[in-house]
Parts: C-alpha cells; structure tokens; sequence
C-alpha cells in the first residue's frame, strides 16, 4: 500500500475508534528487541484513540511458549522467522503481517571507561580479540542474538578463539548487569537491546560484511477479540510518522513503506 493511501486509512480507522462508545482493549505481546519502540509509541495510541494497550513483553521462546499455552491477546510483534512459525501453526492472521523494523548486532562496554572502535570488520575483530572477558546470550536458542552471534564470530574466524574468554547469560539484564560491575569487559546484544541506562555505553554496531540483521513484524493473533482496533494498533507502529521512535531505538523502521 502507497504511504499516503496507509495514512488516510490509519486516519480513518483512529477516528472512528475514538468515536466508539466504549474503549477497547488491546492485548499485545511483544519480544523483548523492539520494546523500547513500541512503549512510547503504544502510550501514543492510548493517548490519540482512547484505547488502552496492555503489553506483555518477553524473550521470543517465552512468547512462543505463550501463545502454544493458549494465553489470548490481540496483536503480536516477533521476528519474521518467528511469525512464519505463528503462521504455519495458524495462530496469525496472514494477511495481517506488517512488517515493522529491523536491528542488527552492537557492543557494549561499561559506562565510562574508553568506546573502542569497531568501525571495520578488522578493528572489530581485534577489540574482541583484545578483551579479557566477553559476555553474551545463550546460542542454544534459535533466533536469538547469542545464537545470531556465534554465526558472526563464526563467519569472523575467531569463534574457536574466543570461547575460552566467553561467559554465557542467558538473561540480558544479568548479563548487562555483568558489563556495568566490569564483571566482563563487554558484550554482544542486539544493537535495540542495549539500554544505556543500565551503566551502559553503546560502543557501535557490528560492521558489514559480518553484522546478522533480524526483521520483526506485527501481526493479528487468530482468537483475538479487537481485530479492528488492533489492526489500526499495528498500522499506526508501521506508520512513517512513527519512525523517528524506532530509529532512537536503534532499530532500522521497516512499515509504510
């Protein structure tokens, strides 16, 4: 769908959501990756239309697991490989799937000490061979960034190398929390998983040729009870108007386009 044409149908479709007689509310479940985009801008929508987002946010097998159990919601926001699964199962509505953003691999090293440069495949390369501690998620589950990780260490040659200097937490906030103790010099996440905030630096994105980018899209869940007001939910994330918060984000926005 041409932008224009999606923003006249977001425009039409909020307008007459926020002219029901009551609010509905809209059950989304989201991976953890894109939260720190979709929270503000699903306050956003409550405050334009009235209709209250409740957001359930967890890692991509916890969703999964979710969903399997039969926990209903509206609306869902995994990675691409993960809606096909949504898909194939008949969970999702097909014809429902927006596709939203995308981020990459980025570093992180404790607040305050030096940001080295990962500008280029062999810079990168030399910091993590420099590191005395390297902390991570855990490869074992798929599609998540410690399994997206190894792949690219692997694909830099020096997975065998590292390994010794390695420390696998499965939890981010555990193993962001080791970065900001200087338990370990430093980390691999997905560059929208990296919070700041938590004693954090962001030291950049892992360059190209080795950087493993993941999309994520919206979607309707089969058994949801708000398919309008969900629907307009997903269409104002995908909207252009929005990209700026994916983009603070650091997540490469995807929808309108």
């Amino acid at each position: 769908m041409r932008a224009g044409g999606l923003k006249v149908l977001i425009a039409a479709t909020l307008m007459s959501l926020a002219s029901m007689a009551s609010a509905a509310e809209i059950r989304l479940l989201s991976v953890d990756a894109v939260q720190n985009a979709v929270r503000p801008l699903a306050a956003e929508f409550t405050k334009e239309t009235g209709h209250q987002v409740t957001l359930a946010v967890a890692a991509r097998a916890v969703v999964l697991q979710k969903l399997k159990a039969g926990e209903v919601f509206d609306a869902v926001i995994v990675s691409e490989a993960a809606m096909d699964e949504l898909d194939r199962d008949g969970r999702v509505n097909p014809e429902s799937r927006v596709r939203l953003a995308r981020t990459g691999l980025g570093i992180a090293v404790r607040a305050g000490t030096p940001v080295p440069d990962v500008s280029t495949p062999e810079a990168f390369t030399q910091v993590l061979l420099a590191a005395l501690s390297i902390v991570y998620g855990d490869p074992g589950v798929p599609h998540q960034s410690g399994e997206k990780i190894e792949r690219m260490l692997a694909k830099a040659g020096i997975l065998d190398t590292l390994k010794p200097k390695v420390r696998i937490v499965a939890g981010l906030v555990a193993g962001q929390e080791m970065i900001a103790k200087g338990e370990a010099a430093m980390g691999l996440y997905n560059a929208s998983e990296i919070v700041e905030a938590r004693g954090l630096t962001f030291a950049g994105s892992v360059p190209a040729p080795l950087q493993v980018d993941t999309s994520y899209e919206g979607g309707l869940l089969s058994d949801g009870s708000v398919p309008e007001a969900a629907r307009a939910l997903i269409e104002f994330l995908a909207s252009s108007d929005n990209h700026p918060h994916w983009s603070a984000a650091r997540l490469e926005p995807l929808g309108d386009r």
